[in-house]
């Protein structure tokens, strides 16, 4: 058809181009000059008659978070680990991705997810991740009339599982520093890590606590990592922090912390580094409860009930006591 000249009230000229082929548009696109327009126009029916003309509007327009709904509603449910699946893509509908269309995630993109994500949680959690965000784009080639996609989970981005796992402790005078910097910070981040050390609850199980999920002296959290629903029970001082949140409750806000996930990570981060903490991930608070767990005299059925670990073969990387913590017991 023929070039549409517009002229704007700002005084610019565009010219838009539509390739029709068997009475549908294939090709839309708007240039400052004709001749950009006329080359665009030629180019593509040129590949409409050799037949290899491939029309990518449909990545173009489907976000990334759109799709990972149409995921989680048609295929998640057909896996066999469907809850801990829908966990995963909960996780990756609050990242960045979201907002981009398909056709612009780039293997970057998730190097710098992958990365962000490393900083939070182990390897393999992220692993995970990254499979979701593999299948799904495989599912958009295959079936969802996207052939053209190219698959961003390029080959050597998925993490090693063999990396060693972190076990990074509280040292003898942190928690006094990481507590003060706290308290000079303000906010809600103080509450958030003795809770988190108190019960040994996930960042994203603390940022989705709602006020509903308390009953008594039991947290019960819905949006847990592996989908199944846990009761954490509450210490004394985990409920202390409880009273204290109610007093300052917001209307609006169902939430016991009112904070999101990256808002924990974001605040704890600039704690641990007004406190000189080095080399301290919110994540390591969990290992540091745990062990603490095991520290009190805990079997390990136990710890697992109240930490969520599925297998006691996971809660090996959590039993690294201090030797000194261990004397008492051998005497």
């Amino acid at each position: 058809m023929a070039i549409q000249k517009r002229k704007w009230k700002n005084g610019r000229t565009t010219y838009r181009v539509q390739v029709y082929h068997r009475g549908k548009v294939v090709a839309d696109a708007t240039f400052d000059f004709r001749r950009d327009a006329q080359l665009f126009e030629a180019e593509v029916k040129t590949k409409l008659q050799r037949g290899d003309f491939v029309d990518t509007r449909l990545a173009e327009r489907t976000l990334f978070g759109e799709a990972l709904e149409r995921y989680a509603e048609n295929i998640v449910p057909r896996k066999k680990g469907a809850r801990q699946e829908m966990s995963r893509v909960r996780t990756l509908s609050r990242s960045s991705l979201v907002r981009l269309p398909l056709s612009k995630i780039r293997t970057p993109d998730i190097i710098k997810y992958r990365d962000s994500r490393l900083k939070e949680v182990g390897p393999n959690s992220v692993r995970l991740e990254l499979a979701v965000i593999s299948h799904l784009f495989t599912v958009a080639s295959r079936d969802w009339g996207m052939n053209y996609l190219s698959n961003p989970v390029a080959r050597g981005v998925m993490p090693s599982v063999k990396q060693t796992a972190r076990d990074r402790r509280l040292q003898p005078g942190e928690e006094d520093q990481l507590m003060q910097a706290c308290k000079e910070y303000g906010g809600v981040i103080g509450d958030i890590v003795m809770f988190a050390l108190e019960t040994a609850m996930r960042r994203a199980e603390i940022a989705s606590l709602r006020w509903e999920d308390i009953h008594g002296n039991i947290a019960r959290l819905h949006d847990t990592k592996n989908g199944e629903r846990r009761d954490v029970p509450l210490s004394s001082r985990a409920r202390e922090i409880i009273h204290r949140r109610a007093k300052v409750r917001s209307l609006n806000d169902k939430r016991v912390f009112g904070i999101a996930p990256n808002g924990i990570s974001q605040a704890f981060s600039r704690v641990c580094k007004h406190a000189g903490i080095v080399d301290l991930r919110f994540h390591d608070l969990r290992h540091e409860a745990t062990s603490r767990l095991f520290e009190r005299g805990l079997n390990p059925m136990q710890v697992a009930s109240i930490t969520g670990h599925k297998t006691l073969q996971m809660l090996k990387r959590y039993t690294h006591l201090r030797a000194e913590d261990l004397v008492a017991l051998l005497d």
